[in-house]
């Protein structure tokens, strides 16, 4: 009996560890199906997001970024963005300008004023159980909290990694005064949408 039950502490102690490192190794990816097409442009626009990982305003790096927005024409409401200003938004519109997607991503620094832009096209979702997919951009009110659907005017915004079961990798500009990643829920109460850019259709 002693020896059965020394076998069963061996086995767990063996095959819990693998199975933790398996499960943590479980790539964020897309919870639906999308063309091969859409797929890359997609999986493009996050690892060019990705190469600002790190990018911060304690040493600066994220003028770059700032600079890059305000070369970009036209610019949005014909307001350069300072190196003081918010630039959650400022990254997103500056990473599609990178990839080539000023066309299906609006350029803002405005979370507010680029919602209105997506709505516009025909690019916006706001369904409570939306599953996103990597490429889609997340808005939200931080401090929304009460049950139903946020409708405040959004105050950060950041690009999708992928999906895990209910839980969503986003990476951010912006994001404790840098460019990094977060992870939420997929019906978290300060989630005030998603824009839905037409990665399918971009030629």
């Amino acid at each position: 009996m002693k020896k059965r039950k020394y076998w069963l502490w061996l086995s767990v102690l063996i095959i819990l560890p693998v199975a933790v490192l398996v499960i943590c190794r479980t790539s964020w990816g897309f919870a639906g199906n999308v063309g091969e097409h859409e797929k890359n442009l997609r999986l493009e626009f996050v690892h060019t997001a990705k190469s600002w990982l790190g990018a911060n305003e304690k040493d600066g790096s994220h003028h770059a970024i700032i600079d890059l927005y305000n070369a970009h024409e036209p610019l949005a409401r014909e307001y350069t963005v300072t190196y003081e200003d918010a630039w959650c938004a400022t990254f997103d519109s500056v990473v599609a300008i990178q990839c080539g997607l000023t066309d299906i991503i609006p350029t803002e620094c405005s979370c507010g004023q680029q919602i209105q832009l997506l709505q516009s096209m025909n690019a916006w979702e706001e369904a409570d159980d939306y599953i996103p997919l990597p490429g889609d951009l997340i808005y939200y009110h931080r401090t929304c909290t009460e049950l139903g659907d946020c409708t405040h005017w959004p105050d950060h915004v950041g690009i999708v990694v992928g999906t895990r079961g209910s839980q969503i990798k986003v990476i951010e500009g912006n994001y404790g005064n840098k460019v990094g990643y977060r992870i939420t829920k997929v019906d978290a109460a300060n989630i005030r949408g998603y824009g839905i850019p037409d990665f399918a259709n971009k030629t």
